[in-house]
């Protein structure tokens, strides 16, 4: 049952990671390291991935942090091929998401905005140290909702990382893949996506509503966009400005009552910050489809 509602599920326009059906049968393939039952799907198969809990540094403990909610240890899902021993999912109990293989999966702790030092980092692409300078600029999108209390970010970066990106947000050029989910409720859930939804409630709330210079940003659907922070260019994704483009998502899901009363609606916006971005368009669409915000039900 799994398989099928993944495979007919749609990809919301920024993914190779869902494509039709071929109409050979299934088959079962065993290798090594991992278990496969497939359908063929150009050149993607569906994997059992084992699922790493993310650590709450915060809180001194390395188990999930939520007692409620689903944990799972493993997970199917439809990958490529050329990706399938690249990547991993990660957990905190709630929210799961998809990120490079054998990293570190964390809380981020609320933190506050970028300083001009923090804007200077120094980078490692393929072995050789490059340092980024980038202007200090006021946080905006992802950024500014990791400012403050409200919302809940999960971040995957490498298990070597000198500087664990776990106090609110990365520095520029941060290799990690970052997650967070709010309610427009509070005013981490208005910064994560203000500056890509206009609505007079919410952008009377925030005073960096304004979309960053240089910014690309693609609607896909009306309640999906996707963003293109260039390299040099700090804008609403965690990790953007420095060596490489960073890619990323912003969900807001179109209910039509909440939306045009300015009342509370689920959010979630993921930042792919990878100096090698192979990964990324998996990752994101993985992240629309398994973590598309769904209301609670009326008086929960």
């Amino acid at each position: 049952m799994l398989l099928a509602t993944l495979v007919a599920l749609p990809g919301c326009g920024t993914s190779s990671l869902l494509g039709p059906t071929a109409s050979s049968a299934p088959t079962s393939t065993k290798s090594a390291s991992v278990t496969t039952t497939t359908v063929p799907l150009n050149n993607e198969i569906a994997v059992a991935f084992p699922v790493v809990p993310c650590d709450d540094p915060a809180n001194g403990i390395t188990t999930p942090t939520f007692s409620t909610g689903w944990k799972p240890t493993i997970l199917l899902a439809p990958i490529p091929t050329s990706l399938v021993s690249k990547v991993a999912f990660y957990s905190d109990g709630v929210h799961t998401i998809l990120g490079p293989k054998g990293w570190t999966c964390s809380v981020v702790a609320p933190g506050s905005a970028l300083s001009a030092s923090q804007a200077t980092t120094t980078t490692t692409n393929y072995g050789a140290a490059t340092t980024t300078t980038a202007p200090a600029s006021a946080a905006v999108g992802q950024n500014a909702a990791m400012t403050t209390r409200g919302a809940v970010t999960l971040a995957v970066y490498p298990s070597t990382a000198p500087v664990p990106p776990t106090q609110g947000p990365p520095p520029p050029g941060t290799d990690g893949v970052f997650a967070t989910f709010s309610t427009t409720s509070t005013q981490a859930g208005i910064e994560l996506v203000c500056p890509y939804v206009t609505l007079a409630n919410w952008q009377t709330r925030s005073t960096q509503c304004a979309k960053p210079a240089g910014e690309q940003t693609n609607q896909v659907t009306p309640d999906v966009t996707t963003i293109t922070d260039p390299l040099g260019v700090i804008g609403g994704l965690a990790g953007s400005g420095g060596q490489f483009a960073v890619t990323g998502t912003v969900i807001v899901p179109q209910d039509t009552n909440a939306l045009k009363y300015g009342n509370q609606v689920q959010v979630a916006g993921e930042s792919c910050s990878l100096s090698d971005a192979s990964i990324c368009p998996t990752v994101l669409t993985d992240f629309e489809v398994r973590e598309f915000p769904v209301a609670a039900a009326p008086g929960r």
